[in-house]
């Protein structure tokens, strides 16, 4: 299964931005929280985020990633508040037991794919930047 094109969000204006570009170019994308954010928002801050933009853009196709660093007790707490897609840095036996715990709760893991991601830390108008961003990246693809 092909990555869709990564956008590394940090607040919810850079959500509501990033799901807004989706929807007018009608590209799936995925949305990561930015390195850490369980440690540092959490998994309910990081849950209603995706609710409300969810909601202001119903149309957008995106599946938002909470990164949970490289603390499994974090991974865990993110699964039990409903986090659909985490993301955790851990040895592979740790992850494989994690990946277990989160498909029997209907959640899963993904690999860190930062390389190629749009970082909107520095970001005023994230809906023009990644909506640009995006036409470039479904023209080379």
């Amino acid at each position: 299964m092909a990555v869709p094109p990564t956008i590394i969000v940090h607040n919810l204006d850079h959500a509501l931005g990033a799901l807004a570009a989706a929807a007018e170019v009608q590209v799936a994308i995925r949305l990561l929280s930015a390195p850490g954010a369980a440690a540092h928002g959490g998994a309910t801050w990081f849950r209603e985020m995706i609710v409300l933009a969810r909601e202001a853009h119903p149309g957008a196709e995106a599946e938002m990633v909470l990164d949970c660093g490289s603390e499994p007790g974090l991974a865990l707490g993110a699964i039990r508040s409903g986090i659909e897609v985490i993301r955790i840095k851990a040895p592979a036996k740790v992850r494989e037991r994690i990946a277990a715990i989160a498909a029997a709760s209907g959640s899963r893991l993904v690999a860190n794919d930062r390389a190629r991601a749009l970082d909107l830390l520095d970001t005023r108008e994230p809906q023009a930047e990644v909506g640009t961003w995006l036409r470039r990246h479904r023209a080379r693809h």
